[in-house]
């Protein structure tokens, strides 16, 4: 049997087993948020996310296309993007979208709902160093109407711990856990470092938040990349310009 369809056999079986642990837990998570995985094909790298205990302490999570796109968006708190290939990017930044999953993204960012998508998810970022600039940048311009529509670009190896920290920084008080109000005590003493780089990217405050770093002063006239704009907003760490 050729090896492809052997591996496409053992991922969809993964996947249907991981739709049957969702359903024996719908009790448990009734009353929890709703966490979509949103993909235009079937494969595994999606599956850490979605079986992730720890998101579970917090999410009900799904995946859209396991069940053939046959849920609504609607139902879900946060969704996040896998495979945003350049066709699919440009469908949904100019909302010409014509695919299961290009509308399913569009409504997302339509009713508002919390969009995290990991950076190696992004296919533009593969032609960085040899797309024509004026074409790369074309296509950056699309990217940037979803972050500036919300939508937090993050490294995947990072993503679980965004969208929980993101989580925790929107629990109202009176909810707070134990864990929730000593994360919140230590964030009101933050830890400040000072940068002097005429440009400040996302590298930085990724160095700085393994620091935790939590506030960040920079020069008056230096440059804040969008990338490390949203990052900041998303890891919760002040910028203060001097």
């Amino acid at each position: 049997m050729d090896q492809t369809l052997i591996d496409q056999i053992v991922t969809r079986v993964a996947e249907k087993l991981a739709q049957a642990e969702q359903q024996e837990c719908a009790c448990e998570d009734s009353g929890k948020p709703g966490l979509l995985i949103l993909n235009q094909e079937h494969g595994d790298h999606c599956h850490p996310m979605l079986e992730s205990k720890r998101l579970r302490q917090c999410y009900s999570t799904a995946c859209a296309l396991s069940q053939d796109y046959q849920c609504d968006v609607a139902d879900y708190d946060t969704v996040i993007f896998y495979g945003l290939t350049n066709e699919a990017l440009a469908k949904i930044a100019t909302g010409n979208c014509d695919t299961p999953y290009t509308r399913m993204a569009s409504r997302a960012l339509l009713l508002g709902k919390r969009i995290f998508i990991p950076r190696e998810e992004v296919e533009l970022y593969r032609y960085a160093s040899t797309a024509p600039a004026v074409y790369y940048s074309m296509l950056e311009e699309k990217l940037k109407i979803l972050t500036a529509s919300g939508a937090v670009i993050c490294p995947g190896d990072e993503l679980e711990d965004t969208i929980l920290d993101a989580e925790i920084s929107r629990a109202p008080k009176q909810e707070c856990s134990d864990s929730q109000n000593a994360l919140k005590k230590i964030t009101n003493s933050p830890k400040e470092q000072r940068i002097t780089k005429r440009v400040v990217t996302e590298r930085d405050l990724i160095a700085c938040k393994e620091g935790k770093v939590t506030r960040v002063c920079i020069g008056e006239n230096t440059i804040l990349t969008d990338l490390a704009r949203d990052l900041a907003k998303a890891r919760g760490i002040e910028i203060v310009r001097e």
